[in-house]
């Protein structure tokens, strides 16, 4: 049977809690490398834990270790969020086997895209995929050269981010000095011009460089502004934009999960590519209720027969709506939107089914980390 190794070093991540389950659905035998806090632990769906350091510098020597002394035990090693692919990243350098069996991404050359702003917008560039024009910042460069180089508004972006954190609008020179003097560390930043336009999140599995599923949203809330994470969206296909995904794909080499961002510019018709970021997100367990579920592109992938079919638009009216329940409680938390809490109060477009009854031990995490929330809210 098809055998999967999840990996997280981060118990504060939220996001991998739910992707076991997305293996198991397609029939895989999961195992879980992480620590005893972690949120990868916190549900049902995996079949063996390998429990493993809360710290940093012993995680890494402890996760190569294991699967130097496993080499042929999983089909596929998966790292699920930004500090880990950080972490792994930096520190395999030019072990080649761990590179294959451990990064997402089958070219070498790309490896700068893997958590770095900077890296991604190299590559965009190297491969002819349509992004915001950009600059790398330095001390040397002046506020005029800016100016000549860019075109106001832009967003100053710390290079090592996620969420929304780490990025600021700036309006014009002014407000870029200002947001400027609030980063404390100055290295590798980027300055990338602002886009006009719809926010749309993609959520997509790739297999050695191919497109094997995807599915986009626009955005109906965020937690907080608009570079803050989102609690609802609308899902839908796009024909086009599945085009640009699978360009994005054979170019960056991408083998894994892909939590992307683009802006949509209607008079240029053109798909801006903002975010990469070649790890899972708190999204892609809600494919099942898109109707293109993830975990049928996992079982194509574990039969080896990838379809690659994405003809299929959806008409504007036949959007799925989609909220993530303890983001948008939280939300409602934060905002006091009354409103908020009776819609999910009356089962609104029945809204229940993403409450994860379905796992008691996620259910009791979730709602333990939401009533600790709501007793530190001050009114």
């Amino acid at each position: 049977m098809y055998k999967v190794l999840l990996v997280s070093v981060g118990h504060f991540f939220d996001s991998t809690a739910e992707i076991p389950s997305i293996f198991k659905r397609a029939g895989c035998i999961v195992d879980i490398f992480c620590s005893e806090k972690s949120w990868l632990k916190s549900n049902k769906f995996y079949d063996n834990w390998i429990e493993a350091s809360e710290e940093e510098e012993s995680f890494k020597y402890e996760l190569a270790d294991y699967v130097k002394k496993n080499p042929d035990k999983y089909n596929w090693i998966l790292l699920l969020d930004e500090f880990t692919l950080k972490l792994m990243n930096n520190f395999i350098g030019d072990d080649q086997f761990l590179f294959e069996k451990l990064l997402p991404i089958t070219k070498i050359e790309n490896r700068e895209v893997l958590s770095s702003k900077i890296g991604m917008s190299k590559a965009c560039s190297r491969y002819n995929i349509t992004t915001p024009r950009f600059i790398n910042y330095s001390e040397d460069l002046s506020l005029d050269f800016i100016a000549q180089n860019l075109d106001f508004p832009i967003l100053l972006k710390e290079d090592f981010s996620f969420s929304g954190l780490g990025v600021q609008y700036c309006a014009n020179i002014n407000e870029f000095k200002s947001c400027l003097e609030k980063v404390l560390n100055r290295t590798n930043l980027v300055l990338q011009e602002f886009i006009e336009g719809e926010d749309i999140g993609v959520e997509a599995l790739f297999y050695e460089g191919q497109l094997v599923s995807y599915n986009c949203a626009t955005i109906i809330s965020y937690m907080g502004g608009k570079f803050s994470f989102t609690t609802r969206r609308a899902y839908y296909q796009d024909a086009n934009l599945a085009k640009e995904l699978k360009k994005l794909g054979e170019s960056f080499g991408i083998s894994g999960f892909g939590s992307i961002q683009y802006i949509y510019h209607k008079e240029r018709n053109l798909y801006y590519l903002i975010e990469t970021d070649l790890r899972s997100n708190s999204w892609m367990p809600y494919s099942k209720f898109t109707g293109k579920d993830i975990a049928d592109g996992v079982k194509q992938i574990v039969n080896g027969k990838i379809i690659g079919d994405f003809s299929e638009t959806t008409p504007l009216n036949k959007k799925i709506e989609i909220a993530i329940f303890d983001r948008d409680i939280r939300r409602c938390m934060k905002n006091k939107d009354l409103k908020g809490f009776i819609l999910w109060g009356i089962n609104y477009k029945g809204c229940w089914k993403f409450i994860p009854f379905y796992d008691t031990i996620l259910f009791n995490r979730i709602f333990t980390k939401l009533y600790k929330d709501f007793f530190k809210i001050k009114y």
